[in-house]
């Protein structure tokens, strides 16, 4: 029941972002789980992030699970991954349809269906319910650090990198206090406070063969900041409430620093504005793209269902 709980757990919250997230591929060393060169399921993380670029490759050197198996219902269970690397390039029209949410979402589903069968393997019935109970109220708690990351993003261009020393994510309640935490008010809000040290973004142009010749000085170097987040499982409140519908924001995010210091130059203002635009025409083409799958979907739909009558009416037919 135990090693059964355990892969329950790696499989709800890491097996569909990471690759060999399995009991038989860890180490046990104080207390923990200790992964090593663990790689992204990059097709994944891009249908589940949304993000308009195309991710070529992500690497986690080291990612150590705490797991207080005696006590899941009062100690925080924690993931810390350390010397993440990220790199994404700028996508052709075709690359984008591609990896468009429509065509990858079949992959994701078999992927997702074959965790399923995993989970529910060693558990059935009342088992299989006490552990969906307690998996989602886990996941409300979870811990997570992410430290030394780069995320780097090349163009033919440019090269924008953003890294930073530590990131941590810590559930609070409603009145920012850090501990075991559960939904709160007719909303059922969830609040967490995420820490950023040592964030640092970096602009620079490439020559012809990939290469930054010259390192230009960081936009922002070093900085700090936190980021307190809410979510509402529902934001218009219960329907027996005096005031509903409450029409609340489903998420919040309140960032907070002290100060930012920001430096630009004029090649890398340059930068940053061709940037913003071919983010900005990546969103618009994804956002065609589901448009698209949708109506295509929709039409397929309706075909079925027209077959489905004629032929149910043909058969009455003859019958008579």
């Amino acid at each position: 029941m135990t090693e059964a709980l355990v892969q329950g757990i790696l499989d709800r919250f890491l097996g569909k972002y990471l690759k060999n997230i399995t009991t038989e591929h860890a180490t046990v060393w104080g207390g923990q789980l200790i992964f090593k060169n663990v790689e992204l399921r990059i097709d994944v993380l891009q249908e589940q992030l949304g993000l308009p670029v195309v991710i070529q490759r992500g690497f986690v050197q080291e990612l150590k699970v705490y797991l207080p198996l005696a006590n899941l219902l009062r100690e925080h269970i924690k993931f810390t991954f350390s010397n993440v690397e990220i790199v994404a390039r700028r996508p052709e029209t075709l690359e984008v349809s591609a990896r468009s949410p429509a065509n990858t979402k079949p992959k994701a589903q078999k992927r997702s269906d074959a965790t399923s069968e995993k989970q529910e393997k060693p558990v059935d019935g009342a088992q299989q319910g006490w552990m969906q109970q307690l998996l989602a109220r886990i996941a409300l708690n979870l811990r997570v650090e992410v430290r030394n990351l780069v995320f780097k993003y090349c163009t033919d261009e440019y090269v924008s990198t953003v890294s930073w020393k530590k990131l941590a994510v810590e559930p609070t309640n409603g009145q920012w206090q850090r501990m075991f935490a559960d939904f709160e008010g007719p909303t059922r809000a969830s609040f967490k406070e995420i820490e950023i040290e040592d964030i640092t973004w970096c602009l620079d142009i490439v020559d012809v063969s990939g290469g930054v010749p010259r390192f230009q000085p960081p936009l922002f170097n070093r900085e700090k900041l936190t980021l307190r987040v809410i979510q509402r499982k529902l934001p218009d409140g219960p329907t027996t409430h005096p005031s509903y519908p409450l029409a609340l924001p489903a998420s919040q995010v309140h960032i907070r620093s002290e100060k930012v210091c920001m430096t630009l130059s004029r090649s890398q203002l340059e930068m940053l504005v061709r940037l913003v635009e071919e983010l900005d025409s990546m969103v618009t083409e994804i956002k065609q793209n589901k448009k698209l799958a949708a109506a295509a979907a929709a039409a397929a739909a309706a075909g079925a269902r027209s077959e489905s009558a004629g032929t149910g009416g043909g058969g009455e037919g003859g019958e008579e």
